[in-house]
């Protein structure tokens, strides 16, 4: 058992100081999640509901379990936090109300035209807030389109890299479960907003797996290098018949010879991807799969 932690004595030490950390940072995550606590000033919304899976891709648990983690979420965030499932073409919808929009902007249109109309926003109509469209029906070009709108203080907060980053964690579970990847939305805007996004790291899983593996590794390298060598000399290694035979090898330097040699070099430029709101209200951005 010694041997065994003599090997890994560093690694234990390493993961002693990591729960430790992340100890610290719950506790610390606690107490200033608690000192937050929004009144909710806007008497001009339409609806109290926040969970709209009109794509029914969730069923009547999960929706309900959604709806308790946004009313805590709203209050300790100040924010509306709106949720909607779609599975159907927005190509005619959203290009009456702003013609020749590009498909990946469907969404865009949806989310906007959507807020607007139930006046979301925890402090006013059309105030803070965040909304997330999701729809999975295949439009024309073949994509499935998903829009993140955000608005009052939250517009402010969150920049593109913030939105592409929330979508990408959504992205990561939609497909193989649409709760999972919609908890992931909510909790993630909560770290945001609250300035503790730490706590949305993503940790595949593979992940231990790797790390075993790499510890198995280890282990087989630095216990063969303990064990005793292979025996490289005999008592007749420099004897041939009766007489000692040295070996000798003897390197000697002939020539020099350097080439040197222009190499050419040339620069360019990276793509990118453009995103961002529609309206002078709204921000955010959109993903596809």
């Amino acid at each position: 058992m010694k041997e065994y932690f003599r090997y890994f004595k560093w690694m234990y030490i390493v993961l002693g100081a990591l729960a430790l950390v992340l100890a610290a940072l719950y506790v610390g995550h606690w107490g200033i999640a608690g000192m937050f606590h929004y009144e909710r000033t806007n008497q001009s919304c339409t609806t109290k509901e926040r969970v709209f899976d009109y794509g029914d891709v969730l069923t009547d648990q999960e929706e309900e379990s959604l709806r308790r983690m946004i009313a805590k979420r709203e209050q300790q965030t100040g924010c509306d936090i709106v949720l909607i499932t779609l599975q159907e073409s927005l190509k005619e919808y959203a290009r009456e109300i702003e013609p020749g929009v590009h498909y990946d902007e469907f969404v865009r249109v949806y989310a906007e035209r959507f807020y607007e109309d139930n006046q979301f926003g925890y402090d006013r109509a059309n105030g803070d807030g965040i909304l997330l469209v999701d729809n999975w029906y295949r439009e024309d070009d073949g994509r499935i389109y998903t829009w993140l709108c955000t608005t009052g203080r939250v517009k402010d907060k969150y920049s593109d890299a913030a939105v592409d980053h929330i979508l990408d964690n959504v992205y990561r579970y939609v497909e193989r479960n649409p709760y999972r990847a919609y908890k992931t939305y909510i909790n993630d805007f909560y770290h945001d907003m609250l300035g503790i996004q730490v706590f949305s790291i993503y940790v595949p899983g593979s992940v231990p797996w790797i790390v075993g593996l790499a510890a198995a590794v280890i282990f087989v390298i630095c216990n063969r290098k303990s064990k005793k060598g292979d025996k490289t000399t005999t008592a007749v290694t420099y004897v041939a018949g009766m007489e000692p035979d040295f070996r000798v090898k003897e390197d000697r330097f002939l020539r020099k010879s350097v080439v040197t040699r222009k190499i050419q070099t040339s620069s360019g430029s990276g793509g990118g991807r453009s995103g961002g709101g529609g309206g002078r209200s709204h921000g955010g951005g959109g993903h596809s799969r």
